[in-house]
């Protein structure tokens, strides 16, 4: 990963540029697995297990003018990928919370791309500690592999003819890894591609990939990329209607640059719909489907109140950069650890809301009234030591 560092620093996570989504801590190996493809950068991708949301981060940041669906089945975990994604201010995701299955009748036959970093027995993370060993018993390998089959079912009717699917754990056990992969190429009439990668190759799959700790600087991972041949004809269930929102519109004319950011969004407007009591940039309407429960359709821009539309934080971490009014810090300034605890200073900005910035990436938002700095950072991610 050309953009990976080893970082040893205990407390990174509350470094203001953390708070800024500048980077994100993610596990070594587990960054092969998004590189394993090669992404054309326009793609529609579905990220079947996703959370906590490393792998959707390099999917969204290889697919600029693409739409990616992030999936997370577990409730509290879908919360936390959501708060990642929200982190780092990426336009292009769509989070949802639901099972394999529900997914297929939704996208039937629609993405061009579909990870599935398998729920597994976790073999490759015992290094950890003794909790992990201790979840691990002799039958958890053939139950994974019975599961990890059911979602591949279940991603193999969200492809297109064509697609390509990236299937990944982090365990050694050849019943989850070469033979869940065989058993599926077997079943569905998949053609492996092979991973061009200076690592060590899958048993008796050589097109594979397996990455060791005595071998890497990472843990345990085990890679293959499958190529759909079989075209189905399953058809996608209908799309949600959303409507435009006037306030949301209002507020963007007034405290956002148009002309700016029309260069990256073309008739940017008409991006913002209303998603319950909610106002969102929606980068793919067409992805937003009935019965299916999404934590976020896009991009929440913020909440219509009775007088007034009041912008969410996600707003300022996506279109900081587009807004009129910034403020721009340095790294060792008092004012970047105050914002970060929620307090308020004395600046000579003139009124309305905007974006703060530290060493260019946007930390949140602000609001000035009568030459009074009103903080908008959220109070449960504020930094209080």
């Amino acid at each position: 990963e050309k953009n990976g560092f080893y970082v040893d620093n205990e407390k990174r996570g509350r470094h203001a540029l953390h708070h800024a989504g500048a980077f994100y801590i993610q596990e070594p190996s587990a960054m092969f697995t998004v590189n394993s493809h090669n992404f054309k950068g326009n793609e529609k991708v579905l990220d079947m297990c996703a959370s906590p949301g490393g792998k959707t981060i390099q999917i969204a940041n290889r697919i600029p003018n693409g739409v990616l669906v992030s999936n997370e089945f577990v409730k509290s975990r879908s919360s936390v990928l959501y708060s990642n994604v929200e982190r780092m201010g990426l336009k292009n995701v769509i989070i949802t919370n639901e099972s394999p299955s529900n997914l297929a009748t939704a996208y039937a036959n629609t993405f061009d791309v579909c990870l599935v970093d398998a729920p597994c027995s976790g073999e490759g993370m015992f290094r950890r500690g003794e909790d992990v060993v201790k979840e691990w018993n002799e039958n958890l390998p053939k139950m994974c592999a019975e599961r990890q089959l059911e979602i591949l079912d279940s991603a193999d009717k969200v492809l297109k003819q064509g697609g390509v699917l990236i299937y990944s754990t982090c365990t050694y056990s050849i019943e989850e890894n070469e033979n869940v992969v065989k058993t599926f190429m077997q079943n569905y009439g998949y053609e492996i591609v092979n991973i061009n990668a200076p690592f060590s190759r899958g048993i008796d799959l050589e097109d594979s990939v397996r990455l060791y700790p005595h071998i890497v600087k990472g843990e345990g991972q085990f890679v293959a990329v499958l190529k759909k041949v079989k075209e189905n004809d399953l058809v996608p269930s209908i799309c949600l209607k959303l409507k435009e929102d006037k306030n949301a519109q209002k507020f963007i004319q007034k405290h956002i640059n148009i002309e700016e950011i029309s260069k990256k969004y073309e008739d940017f407007e008409c991006f913002i719909k209303k998603f319950g009591n909610y106002s969102y940039f929606v980068p793919d309407v067409s992805l937003i489907k009935k019965d299916v429960n999404y934590v976020s359709v896009g991009v929440k821009l913020g909440e219509d109140l009775k007088d007034r539309f009041e912008p969410d934080h996600y707003i300022f971490s996506a279109f900081g950069e587009y807004f009129k009014l910034k403020l721009n810090l340095k790294l060792n300034d008092e004012k970047v650890l105050k914002y970060l605890k929620g307090e308020t200073f004395e600046t000579d900005l003139s009124d309305g809301y905007g974006a703060i910035f530290v060493e260019g990436c946007s930390l949140g938002g602000f609001k000035i009234s009568k030459e009074k700095f009103k903080n908008h950072y959220p109070k449960g991610l504020r930094n209080l030591k």
